[in-house]
């Protein structure tokens, strides 16, 4: 993504300085070995210490390209370190989820009710109802591809836009029009950020009643249009999963 770019433009710029230093030597060995064949074994003493200041020269330039690779190094490392912390309350609810969905679909698909699983992982009861509409929607929706799935109002679309590991998601419709970030995720296909409760209005102009609406229809929509099959979501206070 953007730090990757911002450090591969750096580590170009630093084989680039050094190859027009080592062109330089070259440039000048060549020079001061002619200059020692023509002159006489009096005047090899100066031809030597003309070498020996070029080389000095060499050096200082090679010791601070190293200097500006270490620099460009310690900053990528910083820079990576920013982007983890500005999105870590995403990545940490991720995580998170991932392993208590996972707990709680094997418990769903074995048969057990709602309120012993909740017990069992310490969550809400609707916590495990909402996975197991998901579970349940997605197995409906793969089971027979033509089904009809619930639209939102306003005639609503989904697009993407691609940066590799990452990029943005749109949603469009005639009532509202908002974008969210997504990355490939570790413990997940992909997270993309959503709008939490006490900013969903501002960030969509859309009512809070209609947030898990909505949320859903993207949730189905991601499904269908990036996964190849048996691929799930999962809507979250700041993120939504995709499995």
């Amino acid at each position: 993504m953007t730090d990757n770019s911002a450090e591969a433009r750096i580590e170009a710029e630093i084989q680039k300085r050094v190859a027009v230093i080592v062109v330089e030597q070259q440039k000048q060995f060549a020079a001061t070995m002619e200059l020692m064949m023509k002159n006489s074994v009096g005047g090899l003493d100066q031809a030597n210490t003309a070498l020996a200041e070029e080389q000095k020269k060499l050096q200082a330039e090679l010791d601070h390209a190293r200097e500006l690779r270490r620099k460009a190094e310690l900053e990528g490392e910083k820079m990576a370190t920013a982007a983890y912390e500005k999105h870590r309350l995403q990545y940490d609810e991720a995580a998170q989820l991932k392993v208590l969905r996972d707990l709680a679909r094997r418990h769903i698909e074995a048969g057990k009710a709602t309120p012993v699983i909740a017990d069992w992982l310490g969550v809400e009861a609707d916590f495990i109802e909402k996975i197991r509409v998901v579970v349940e929607r997605v197995e409906k929706f793969y089971a027979n591809r033509q089904s009809k799935r619930t639209v939102p109002a306003g005639n609503p679309t989904i697009r993407f836009q691609d940066y590799g590991r990452g990029g943005t998601v749109y949603f469009e419709s005639s009532e509202a029009k908002f974008e969210m970030w997504w990355e490939m995720g570790s413990t997940a296909l992909a997270i993309v950020d959503i709008p939490p409760p006490d900013r969903w209005v501002a960030r969509t102009g859309l009512p809070l009643e209609r947030r898990d609406e909505i949320l859903n229809f993207i949730g189905e929509e991601i499904v269908a249009q990036q996964t190849t099959g048996g691929g799930s979501f999962l809507v979250g206070e700041n993120v939504l999963t995709i499995y």
